[in-house]
């Protein structure tokens, strides 16, 4: 009996630490997008965003609302070949059971005449928003990170 027991609660244990929470499934669901974008994979990495989705790319001028607007714009990043994205790491705070923000820092490649063009690393924070069954990015902000300002020598004293 005492054997049973001990093999229930491990059971049980182990099952809660295998359950994920929402800043994990949100965050896997994100990681989606640099698959995508690694890939070139339009259809992909448009489906990710909820139609009502607010979208700050790294070159947009103006706030992005519509999902032909996303696709535009990914329509023209990810012309021609030998393009990466690398996650550089995020933190997550779920403001709900539904509703997760995640920012943090990733990095892009691309093959240009053989060459690889490695750009300034980006910031990134997107809201994760459950709708069914799906987690999707209901609103995306990415811009480069600034250069740390130049140390200024201590004058003679």
């Amino acid at each position: 009996m005492l054997r049973r027991i001990a093999v229930f609660l491990t059971l049980l244990a182990w099952s809660l630490l295998v359950h994920a929470g929402p800043k994990e499934d949100a965050q896997a669901a994100y990681a989606k997008f640099f698959t995508s974008f690694t890939t070139g994979n339009h259809e992909e990495l448009i489906a990710l965003f909820a139609p009502d989705a607010l979208f700050y790319g790294t070159s947009s001028t103006e706030l992005v609302t519509t999902p032909e607007g996303v696709r535009q714009y990914f329509t023209r990043a990810l012309a021609g070949p030998g393009r990466r994205a690398t996650p550089l790491g995020n933190t997550a705070l779920a403001l709900s059971d539904n509703v997760v923000v995640i920012s943090g820092k990733w990095q892009s490649e691309r093959t240009v005449d053989g060459k690889v063009v490695t750009n300034v690393p980006a910031r990134n924070t997107v809201v994760m928003q459950k709708r069914g069954d799906r987690w999707l990015i209901v609103q995306f902000h990415n811009s480069p990170t600034p250069k740390p300002p130049a140390t200024v020598a201590p004058s003679p004293g």
